[in-house]
C-alpha cells in the first residue's frame, strides 16, 4: 500500500512539474501570429445551398461581406498530386478512382481556390485526410502546398488544421503554420483539466503554430474556464460556436482566442462582429 501512494505521489509531482514547465515554455513563445481584430471568419464560405459549401461562389461571398478569412476543407489526392477542395469523403467508382463533389460541374483544386480569391485574405484549410498519408505521400504534399504558396505568396496567411500532431510537425517543419485540432471533454467531466492538459503537452511535444477545439454547449462547454486556463497563451482557433450574440462578444475579447467560426452546417453571416469598432 506504501508502494502504489509513494507511486501516486511520484507521478502527481511529475505531472505538476511537466505543466508548469509547459507552461513558461508557452508564455515566452514566439506565437509568430498575426493579430487581427476581424476574429469572426466564415465557415466553408457564405452559401445558398450545400452544395455550394467550400466554392468559389461562397468564398467570394464570403470575402465581399467583409470577412478576412474562410475555412476550407480540402483533401491530397496520391495519384494526381492535388488539393482538392472537398468536405465529403470522396467515393471510390466502379473502376477504383476516387471520386470527389464537384463545384460546378468539375473538380475544385486549392490552386485554382487560390487563383480566384487569395489575395490578402486568410485560409484555415482542414486537412480532410493528412493522417492517412503516407510518409513519402506526405512528402509530396508539402512539396506540392509550398509550390502554391509560393506562387501566390500566401504562406503566411494559410493554416493548416489537423488531428495528428507528428503529421502536422512535418508542415512546420517546412515553414507552415499549423493547428492542431482536439476535443477536449466538457466542463462536467472531473477529467476536464487533465484532458486539455494533455493535449497541450502534444502541442508542446510536437512545436504547432496553434490549436483548434469545438467550443461545445453553452450550458456545459469544452471551451470552458478551466480549458481556457490549461490552454492559456495558446493561439485558439474555435468552431461550432453557439450562435449567441452575447457569447461571441464575450469570446472576441480574449486574447488568446485568434478565430471563431459561428454555427454548425449552417450559413451564417457574422462579419460585423469584431473588435476593430
Amino acid at each position: 500500500m506504501k508502494k502504489i501512494l509513494l507511486i501516486v505521489i511520484l507521478l502527481t509531482i511529475s505531472y505538476n512539474a511537466t505543466i508548469y514547465y509547459i507552461d513558461n515554455y508557452i508564455a515566452n513563445k514566439d506565437k509568430t501570429f498575426t493579430d487581427s481584430c476581424s476574429k469572426v471568419w466564415s465557415s466553408r464560405g457564405l452559401y445558398n445551398s450545400h452544395s455550394e459549401q467550400n466554392s468559389i461562389t461562397s468564398i467570394d461571398r464570403a470575402f465581399h461581406n467583409g470577412y478576412t478569412g474562410v475555412e476550407v476543407d480540402f483533401y491530397f489526392d496520391i495519384e494526381m498530386k492535388k488539393f482538392i477542395v472537398s468536405h465529403n469523403k470522396p467515393q471510390f467508382t466502379s473502376k477504383g478512382k476516387l471520386q470527389y463533389t464537384l463545384k460546378n460541374g468539375k473538380l475544385l483544386t486549392l490552386k485554382e481556390l487560390f487563383i480566384q480569391t487569395a489575395d490578402k485574405h486568410y485560409f484555415w484549410l482542414d486537412y480532410k485526410n493528412l493522417d492517412k498519408l503516407s510518409s513519402e505521400d506526405t512528402l509530396n504534399a508539402i512539396n506540392r502546398l509550398d509550390q502554391i504558396s509560393q506562387i501566390f505568396n500566401i504562406k503566411e496567411r494559410i493554416y493548416i488544421e489537423g488531428s495528428n500532431p507528428f503529421k502536422l510537425s512535418q508542415y512546420t517543419q517546412n515553414g507552415f503554420k499549423t493547428i492542431f485540432a482536439f476535443s477536449p471533454l466538457k466542463e462536467s467531466s472531473i477529467f476536464s483539466s487533465i484532458s486539455s492538459n494533455i493535449y497541450k503537452i502534444a502541442y508542446y511535444l510536437f512545436d504547432i503554430t496553434a490549436i483548434a477545439m469545438p467550443y461545445g454547449d453553452i450550458q456545459n462547454p469544452k471551451y470552458s474556464d478551466i480549458t481556457q486556463k490549461n490552454l492559456k497563451n495558446i493561439p485558439t482557433f474555435l468552431f461550432h460556436i453557439p450562435s449567441n450574440k452575447n457569447l461571441i462578444q464575450h469570446l472576441i475579447k480574449n486574447n488568446d482566442i485568434k478565430v471563431l467560426l459561428i454555427g454548425r452546417d449552417k450559413s451564417l453571416n457574422y462579419s460585423q462582429f469584431n473588435e476593430c469598432q
